[in-house]
C-alpha cells in the first residue's frame, strides 16, 4: 500500500484536535501551527474533497447516497496520495446503509482512536456545541445523533452519525482493522508515554528528543497561548476559546450529582471497559 489512510478517529470533544496537534509537531519536525495543520490530510467528512473527488454536487444527495458514497471517496484519495494520509474523524465505525464498511478496510492502514470520559465530554460540549448540559448528556444517549444535520444551513462537512457515546467507542473498537486505544486522561498524566506509544503504532521514528519537543509544543497552555495570538480556525463562532479547560476531573464541579449518574447509566459497562471509574463523588 503506497498510500492509504490512518483514521484519527473520536467522539467530538475528546481530543483529536490535541492528537492531530502532537501528529503534526512529529511530522514537521517543529513546533505546531494550529492553522496550519491539513497537511496531514483532508477532513473525512470535506465536503469539498468529497464534491472534488467524485465530480458531484453533494447539497443534491440524501444522507444515505451520501454514506452510500463515501468509501468511493477513500479509495480515491488512498489511491492519489504518494504516502500515508492522517485524516480526522468523527464518524461512529459503522456500515453504510448499502451494507460496507464506511471505512473501507483495503486503503485503511489502521487508526487511532482517542477516548474521554463521557463526563468530560458532555461539560466540554456545551461550550463547543452551545446547547445545556442536559441536551448534551440526551445527545449522547441518541443512536440517531450526527454531527453537521442542520437542515438551517450549509456545512463545509457532510453529516456525521455519532451513535451513542458507548455504541461509538464499541464501533472503533470492534474495527476490521488495526486500532490503537488513546486515553485522553492518560495523554494528561504521561504525555510522553502516550506519544511514544502512538508514534510506534503509526510506525513513525520519534526519538527521545522529537518526542520531548512535541509534548513541550504541544501542551495545553502553549496550545491556549497561540489561540489568543492567532485564533483557531476550526473554533465555532460563537465560543470564546476552542482550547478552554484541559482537566481530566473538571466535570466533577461542573456536573449535578444526578446529570453524572444518568451518563453512567447510559454508558457505564463501556466506561468501566475503558478504566473509568463509575462510582465517584463530585467534589464540593
Amino acid at each position: 500500500m503506497r498510500g492509504g489512510i490512518w483514521w484519527l478517529a473520536s467522539y467530538p470533544k475528546s481530543g483529536n484536535t490535541w492528537l492531530r496537534a502532537i501528529l503534526a509537531t512529529l511530522m514537521s519536525g517543529k513546533p505546531v501551527d494550529i492553522n496550519a495543520m491539513a497537511f496531514l490530510g483532508p477532513h473525512a467528512a470535506s465536503r469539498s474533497r468529497f464534491d472534488r473527488a467524485l465530480g458531484v454536487d453533494s447539497t443534491s444527495l440524501s444522507y444515505e447516497q451520501e454514506l452510500n458514497l463515501r468509501p468511493r471517496v477513500y479509495e480515491i484519495l488512498a489511491g492519489e496520495a504518494e504516502r500515508p494520509l492522517y485524516c480526522k474523524t468523527h464518524d461512529a465505525c459503522l456500515a453504510t446503509p448499502a451494507g460496507e464498511p464506511l471505512f473501507p478496510a483495503a486503503v485503511t492502514r489502521g487508526a487511532v482512536h482517542v477516548v474521554r470520559d463521557p463526563r468530560a465530554v458532555a461539560v466540554s460540549s456545551v461550550h463547543f456545541m452551545a446547547r445545556s448540559i442536559d441536551e448534551t448528556i440526551a445527545a449522547m444517549d441518541s443512536s440517531a445523533a450526527v454531527i453537521a444535520g442542520s437542515t438551517q444551513r450549509l456545512s463545509q462537512h457532510l453529516r456525521q452519525p455519532l451513535l451513542r457515546w458507548c455504541e461509538h467507542v464499541e464501533s472503533w473498537l470492534a474495527a476490521p482493522f488495526p486500532v490503537h486505544l488513546l486515553r485522553y486522561e492518560d495523554m494528561l498524566a504521561d504525555p510522553h508515554a502516550a506519544v511514544r506509544a502512538m508514534a510506534e503504532f503509526l510506525c513513525l521514528p520519534a526519538s527521545g528528543a522529537t518526542i520531548a519537543m512535541a509534548v513541550a509544543a504541544t501542551s495545553f497552555a502553549r496550545l491556549q497561548a497561540q489561540e489568543r495570538e492567532t485564533g483557531f480556525a476550526e473554533s465555532p463562532r460563537h465560543t470564546t476559546a476552542f482550547f478552554r479547560e484541559g482537566e481530566a476531573e473538571g466535570w466533577r464541579r461542573a456536573l449535578t450529582p444526578a446529570q453524572a449518574d444518568r451518563l453512567v447509566a447510559a454508558h457505564g459497562p463501556v466506561m468501566r471497559r475503558l478504566g473509568y471509574e463509575t462510582n465517584l463523588a463530585l467534589l464540593p
